[in-house]
């Protein structure tokens, strides 16, 4: 089995369009929600799983040019159309030791296009969690 080691060269695609040099860090969840089926004469509480819930994070690094993160990123914050955002943890071929984790129908919830100070880096979180009807979190390997 191969350990990603350092992670130095994540891929990371928004609709498609390769934002891989602009991103610094990335968080991709798929969880569960805890629903509680406990009945009379329990000792102890009972859960099972619920719906889940699919996100993925991105810390990017602004760029305001035409074609980059801005332009890709600030129509979607105000659309209900979904989006593809597909993360590699190495920028290659998808494949069994690189699957992808991709939300195949993503929104953008959370995009503050400038956040920081002054010497800060423009650097800022965006948000893109699982659309009405999409599938959740998948895992393709080709």
């Amino acid at each position: 089995m191969a350990i990603v080691g350092v992670f130095t060269n994540a891929l990371v695609l928004v609709n498609s369009v390769d934002l891989s040099n602009h991103a610094r860090s990335v968080t991709v969840s798929d969880e569960r929600a805890a629903v509680d089926v406990t009945a009379f004469g329990a000792g102890y509480v009972q859960e099972t799983k619920g719906l889940g819930t699919a996100s993925i994070s991105v810390e990017f690094l602004q760029d305001l040019a035409a074609g980059s993160v801005h332009a890709t990123l600030q129509p979607l914050i105000g659309s209900t159309t979904a989006v593809p955002v597909e993360i590699r943890a190495v920028n290659a071929a998808r494949s069994a030791t690189n699957p992808a984790f991709l939300l195949a129908s993503a929104l953008l919830f959370t995009y503050t296009p400038l956040d920081g100070s002054i010497g800060d880096a423009a650097a800022f979180t965006a948000e893109f969690r699982n659309a009405p009807g999409g599938a959740g979190l998948t895992y393709p390997t080709s």
